[in-house]
Formats: C-alpha cells, sequence, structure tokens
C-alpha cells in the first residue's frame, strides 16, 4: 500500500526550503555583482566569471539534492519504496549532487584568490596564491575524478545490487572533508598578514580585514559539516542518516558564493548611511600621515566596482592633494593620476584604471 511521504518522518522538505532561500540569495548577490560591474562599464574579471560559473553549477547542483530528496533521501529506508520513492534513482541524483558540490567548492576558493591576486601587487603573496591555485586545482580534478570513479563499473555507485569494485567510501570523504576544511580556513587567512601593513587607522583597518575573513563562515558550515558526517559515513539506514551531511553540503556550498559576493554590498549599504562611510573615510584620510609606513590603499581604494575618475568639470584639486597624502609621497603627483606602489617600482597609471574589485 502507498502512503504520503508526510505521512512518515520525511526531512526532504526542509531541504528544498533551506536549498531555495540560500541559493536564491546567492543568485540575487551574484546578478547584482554581474550588473553593477555592466551598468558602471567595469571590467568583467576573472574572478566575476569564475562565481559566476560557480553559481550556474550550484542551481543544477540544488535541483539535484531536491531530486535526491524527492525519492528517497530524508526518510527512513524502510519508507522510501511504500511512499512511493525510488533509492535507485535517489543515489544516483546524489552521485551526481557529489560531484557538482566538489566543483562549486573548488570554484569558490579560485573566485577568492583570483580576486587576492588582483588586488595586492607583493609579488611573494602573489606566488602564494599561484601556488593556492595549483594545490586547488590539482585537488578539484583528484577528488572528483574519484568521486565519478569512486565504483568500477560507474553506475554500480547507484546501483548497489551489481558485482562491483568500489573504493573505501568513508574514508574517501573523511579525506575530502579534511582537505576542504584545512583550505578554506587557509584561503580566509591568506590576506590578512598583507591587510595588517595596510597605512589605515585602526578602526578601517579592521573594516577591511573583517570584509576579507567574511570567509570563516564558510569554514563553520565545513566544519558542521564534517559533523554531520559521522553519522553519514556510519549508519545502516544511508537514506535518513545522510540527509544532515547533504544538506550541510547544499548550504556550504551557497554560502561561498554569498561570502565572495557579500564586499559588492558596500555600495547600496554606503547609500543608506552615508554618514557613518564619510566620517570613517574623512577620519581613516587624516590619519593615514601619522600611521606606519605599510601598504598604500590606493589599489584597494580603486576596487570600487566600476571607474574612480572624476566626470569632466567634476574634479578638484583636493583629491589629488589627499592621494599624495595617502601614498605618503614626498613629490607632486600628475592630475588625474593615482600612483601605485609595488615591490619593485612606483609607478602612475591613470586616474580610473578599473582593477574591478572594491571593499
Amino acid at each position: 500500500m502507498v502512503v504520503s511521504p508526510s505521512d512518515v518522518p520525511n526531512q526532504g522538505p526542509l531541504f528544498v526550503k533551506v536549498t531555495a532561500i540560500l541559493t536564491v540569495i546567492a543568485t540575487i548577490l551574484v546578478s547584482y555583482r554581474i550588473l553593477w560591474k555592466a551598468v558602471h562599464n567595469s571590467t568583467i574579471t576573472a574572478d566575476d566569471v569564475i562565481i559566476l560559473c560557480s553559481m550556474i553549477i550550484q542551481i543544477v547542483n540544488t535541483v539535484m539534492g531536491d531530486l535526491a530528496c524527492y525519492y528517497a533521501f530524508g526518510r527512513h529506508s524502510v519508507d522510501v519504496i511504500r511512499t512511493g520513492g525510488n533509492p535507485v534513482l535517489a543515489l544516483k541524483y546524489f552521485w551526481l549532487f557529489q560531484i557538482l558540490y566538489k566543483l562549486v567548492l573548488s570554484l569558490n576558493k579560485l573566485s577568492f584568490l583570483a580576486s587576492y591576486l588582483r588586488v595586492f601587487p607583493t609579488r611573494k603573496f602573489r606566488l602564494i596564491c599561484w601556488i593556492t591555485v595549483a594545490v586547488i586545482l590539482s585537488g578539484a580534478c583528484g577528488f572528483v575524478s574519484a568521486t565519478i570513479f569512486q565504483c568500477i563499473p560507474v553506475r554500480a555507485s547507484w546501483e548497489k545490487h551489481i558485482p562491483s569494485t568500489c573504493i573505501a567510501n568513508a574514508r574517501f570523504r573523511w579525506s575530502w572533508a579534511g582537505y576542504n576544511t584545512f583550505m578554506d580556513i587557509w584561503v580566509c587567512l591568506l590576506p590578512l598578514p598583507v591587510l595588517a601593513q595596510l597605512r589605515l587607522d585602526r578602526i578601517r583597518k579592521i573594516g577591511v580585514m573583517l570584509v576579507f575573513i567574511m570567509g570563516l563562515f564558510v569554514c563553520i558550515t565545513s566544519v558542521i559539516r564534517m559533523w554531520a558526517m559521522v553519522d553519514s559515513t556510519t549508519t545502516k539506514d544511508p537514506t535518513w542518516g545522510s540527509f544532515d551531511a547533504l544538506m550541510w553540503s547544499a548550504i556550504e556550498a551557497s554560502t561561498g558564493i554569498i561570502c565572495a559576493c557579500l564586499p559588492f554590498l558596500k555600495h547600496p549599504i554606503q547609500r543608506l548611511i552615508p554618514s557613518w562611510f564619510g566620517s570613517l573615510s574623512t577620519r581613516s584620510w587624516r590619519s593615514r600621515s601619522h600611521t606606519r609606513p605599510g601598504y598604500p590603499m590606493s589599489r584597494l581604494e580603486s576596487q570600487s566596482g566600476g571607474p574612480t575618475h572624476k566626470r569632466n568639470g567634476d574634479y578638484n584639486d583636493k583629491g589629488v592633494d589627499e592621494d599624495v597624502e595617502s601614498m605618503g609621497s614626498q613629490g607632486p603627483i600628475v592630475k588625474n593620476q593615482i600612483v601605485l606602489k609595488t615591490d619593485i617600482v612606483m609607478r602612475s597609471e591613470r586616474r580610473g584604471v578599473d582593477h574591478g574589485y572594491f571593499i
């Protein structure tokens, strides 16, 4: 006798609601990020493209998770058949979910690193970033391939009744969880030593650092997912016991996309409370000449997602003087130009050159 899924313990609808909300929020933020740059004639940069690809994959991934829950996940194994479920289809969609989930998390990390490479000019830091990019790309290829071919033949991943050879699933999942959590923390903390050297007052410096460590939210969800995996890897009731790990995996993926886009909310927030931003900026400008030497903020200040130049007739010399002061320059700066300080040389660029990222 077939009964309704609502007549038995069923966590599937919870997965659909939670992931739908997070996916919609992530989609809105990514869309805002891209549209803001398009409207302001700003360059669409590598990190924008990467996070857009991640968002597209995550939308498909959310659907895969919904289908896995529709057919079985979130219900006890004994209730799946009698509620009209299909364990084979559920496992197949779960297999696809695992593949796409790993791709999304890898792309999220690469998006953060691409933004670091564009914002920070220091040679040593960029080398570390490129090494990290290589590690993440290698890890993505390795873990995604291992997920696809976790069983030979491949269809044995969802058709459990056929003869097959499969990897030790629990060890593989724990190795991925450990690698992923470590890389999340590493990518999140990577820019902090450089940010600590910014020539800013304490309040503004803390604010900038907080923007970059928003990725800690991803680390938190990653740790919670590891906690949920304890039941997932030991349960005798896979469609029920693996549900928490499934849901936290989806939450982790969407949270990473959201955190990557949060810095782009500066402009709407600044419009809502302009007085706070104005007073903070004024304090920062006035205090820079009294702070210890460090990295100038010109490159970060010009990352507002669009051109920083003034329109014809709106330019004033005061802004130039402030730029000189903020850079700690000893000599005059040419009008309509800003100075960037690197490890090698001091060079000038046209004011209005868009670096595409902002804080």
